[in-house]
């Protein structure tokens, strides 16, 4: 791990409960900002590689924007897997109620990883984070 932290963003490019997406050193990172803190973490979900900045943050909870799968963004930990679709009474065509159950049996066979988190810090109104 390196000793260095980098300049990445201007703290003030993310309102609070917002995320940006940014590339360093080839690693693909979002940039949480939960109430004036900042937290850095993989941008690929670890269910099925969704772009997590596309989500929604609630405190220190990202959800998928996917499938739902939850992530707490200070350690990174997988705290629930997808969500089941649920399309209510709706009747579908057969084809389509058939390829969404297909569709839904093999995702639960697909485990939910935890995702990468980097250390960060803020220094003279920049997100500084340590690859």
């Amino acid at each position: 791990m390196s000793e260095k932290f980098i300049r990445v963003i201007r703290a003030d490019e993310i309102a609070p409960g917002g995320m940006k997406a940014v590339e360093l050193d080839g690693n693909e990172i979002v940039i949480c900002n939960s109430s004036k803190k900042y937290y850095a973490i993989q941008r690929r979900c670890g269910h099925m590689n969704a772009p997590l900045e596309m989500g929604t943050l609630d405190g220190i909870y990202l959800t998928c924007p996917m499938h739902c799968a939850q992530f707490d963004i200070i350690n990174g930990e997988a705290l629930s897997g997808p969500i089941p679709s649920d399309i209510g009474h709706e009747i579908l065509p057969p084809f389509l109620g058939e390829y969404l159950h297909n569709i839904e049996m093999l995702m639960k066979h697909v485990r939910t990883e935890s995702i990468r988190t980097y250390e960060t810090k803020l220094d003279d109104g920049w997100v500084q984070i340590r690859l």
